[in-house]
């Protein structure tokens, strides 16, 4: 018993660990409608109220999000209220090259200097509200281990396991949403239905987490069925104590969250809020007619729910999946020997209801809203009851194992998923911004001038290098170092050209990054370099010629506006002599 819960403990442990790391690897933003999230728990913390929502022209307070239950939101509320009160409003830039927005970029928000560790400010907050999320990822590790172990001990661990180093938990536990707390939910009621208590504690405790779940999510309507069904099978096929326990459950129910579905109707005229929430939300359309388009949802479905992070466009490599497959195979197998063998557990209906009620309900939805519904998260609430079943037939596979098989199987799930975070996740989102210390070491020559449209503070050169001979025929590799000092609002292009008097000899425009951080997504205090190559003519005559930089908009024929200091209203020119360049034989 003591070596038990001693490797729960550690497993726990393990897990807020794994968490952390996705924390810390994936950026802000980066997780499916994470900014509405998050942009949820900063107005709580600027506002004092819940938001609401709006069809245009009206804007949304939390646009996307705001006709969410606020349950959530308002636990992770301490992680921001600490904050000075300017500093309680998000303002990451979207980025228009986003690839669910038609362009071929993997991030959808911009991720400037400030997100570098040290974090300080919202970028801290946001991080700590990622972690309130991590709490209720632990949350339902330990329920789904007390939920099985009242089934079956020996499943107790392999289902927990399943659980703790699924990576697509270990994701939904560090962002910001309101997912956890659900499936955490989910864990409890189904630990609950699980149990042999079927008295006015058990009542009371199944309406609790009923009414606390349907004040998290609406997708918590899932849970309703598995709580009637309760009180039908524990009511002693008595009507009266069936419908007591019913009214029991549901007078908490009403108590915990009606307030907030009258709410609904009363500003909406419906109960979810849904009619304004739709308004703004779009996707692609799913052909139900299509087999096809039924076989590629599930095959998502089935690869979201162990490791497909991101925006649903990190994907995870074919091995991942096909190891999660086979693992699943094996299970399954596992609990058909124990059907065989007449040892499967019981009570085992909230464990097949509930998976049942979650795919009804995405089944419903993507025939409603399209494609985007074909996601494992949209299942999670299930999550329990289905990491139980699979850590069954993993204990009757292993039953009576050796140690070092049930060691295998920790590495096999803990490697992968310990790998995802700087293996798949961090890859596909470079950095393209350098914290104030970087960009310091990387000035060789220090100057200043400073490029906007007029009354604008833009961006500054503070500094620059180069690399490559001073001969005809040579190649001048240059870096500049940038400081922006404002929202940049067009996506400038960045000139060096190199010149004899006015007669342009060489140049080399692009935009920073090459396009993969524009400077639209550049926010006050950001630090980036930007590298360019000159080709110096191979007939140039040897002495001194100008080395000459800005930011010009190709497509209207236009350039920023060149500043000498900090006057807004003092523009020099629209273009500045960085060095005097000597050209030698």
């Amino acid at each position: 018993m003591k070596t038990e819960w001693s490797a729960l403990t550690m497993l726990l442990v393990l897990f807020v660990g794994l968490a952390t790391l996705y924390n810390a690897a994936v950026p802000l933003g980066e997780g499916p409608d994470e900014l509405g999230h998050a942009g949820y728990v900063f107005f709580l913390a600027h506002e004092g109220r819940v938001p609401v929502q709006c069809t245009a022209p009206c804007e949304s307070d939390v646009p996307g999000e705001g006709h969410q239950p606020p349950l959530a939101y308002l636990l992770a509320l301490p992680a921001v209220a600490w904050l000075p009160t300017d500093e309680q409003i998000l303002d990451w830039p979207g980025n228009a090259r986003f690839v669910w927005a038609g362009g071929d970029q993997v991030n959808a928000l911009a991720h400037g200097s400030r997100e570098l560790w040290p974090w300080h400010g919202k970028v801290l907050a946001w991080h700590l509200v990622r972690g309130v999320s991590t709490l209720w990822g632990a949350l339902t590790v330990l329920f789904v281990f007390l939920a099985a172990r009242r089934l079956l001990v020996a499943a107790a661990f392999p289902a927990a396991l399943v659980t703790a180093f699924n990576p697509q938990m270990l994701f939904t536990a560090a962002i910001a949403s309101n997912d956890a707390l659900l499936i955490a939910l989910g864990a409890v009621l189904v630990w609950l239905l699980l149990g042999r208590d079927s008295g006015g504690r058990q009542v009371a405790a199944i309406g609790v987490t009923l009414g606390l779940a349907l004040i998290t999510k609406q997708r918590a309507v899932i849970f309703v069925p598995l709580g009637l069904l309760w009180c039908v099978l524990h009511g002693r096929r008595h009507p009266t104590v069936i419908l007591g326990r019913g009214a029991g459950i549901a007078a908490i129910v009403f108590i915990l969250a009606g307030w907030w579905y009258l709410r609904n109707m009363q500003l909406y005229g419906d109960l979810l809020g849904l009619a304004v929430f739709k308004a703004e939300f779009t996707t692609q359309a799913f052909d139900s007619r299509n087999p096809q388009a039924w076989l590629a949802g599930f095959n998502q479905l089935f690869a979201s729910f162990w490791g497909r992070f991101g925006w649903m466009n990190v994907v995870s490599p074919l091995w991942m999946t096909a190891g999660y497959a086979l693992l699943t195979l094996a299970a399954l197998g596992g609990l058909l020997i124990a059907m065989r063998r007449g040892t499967f557990p019981q009570p085992i209906w909230p464990l097949l209801l509930l998976p049942l009620l979650a795919m009804l309900w995405l089944v419903a939805f993507a025939l409603t809203a399209g494609l985007v519904a074909w996601q494992g998260r949209l299942i999670f609430p299930a999550l329990p009851a289905l990491a139980i079943l699979l850590g069954v037939g993993l204990a009757t596979l292993l039953r009576p194992a050796p140690q070092p098989l049930a060691a295998v199987l920790v590495l096999l799930l803990l490697l992968p998923a310990a790998w995802a975070p700087q293996g798949v996740i961090a890859p596909a989102y470079p950095r393209h911004a350098l914290s104030a210390t970087q960009a310091q070491e990387r000035i060789e020559h220090e100057t200043f001038a400073r490029f906007a449209r007029y009354t604008e503070l833009g961006a500054e050169v503070r500094g620059w290098s180069m690399t490559g001979d001073l001969r005809p025929g040579a190649t001048l590799d240059i870096g500049l170092i940038w400081h922006a000092l404002s929202y940049q609002n067009r996506d400038w292009q960045v000139f060096v050209q190199l010149l004899d008097g006015r007669t342009l000899l060489a140049e080399d425009m692009r935009e920073p990054a090459d396009g993969a951080f524009p400077m639209t997504q550049w926010m006050a205090g950001d630090w980036i370099e930007t590298r360019h190559r000159l080709e110096v003519p191979a007939d140039l005559a040897p002495g001194a010629y100008t080395l000459k930089i800005g930011l010009a908009d190709p497509a209207e024929r236009r350039r920023a506006a060149y500043f000498n200091d900090y006057d807004v209203n003092d523009p020099e020119g629209d273009s500045y002599d960085l060095a005097v360049l000597t050209i030698t034989p």
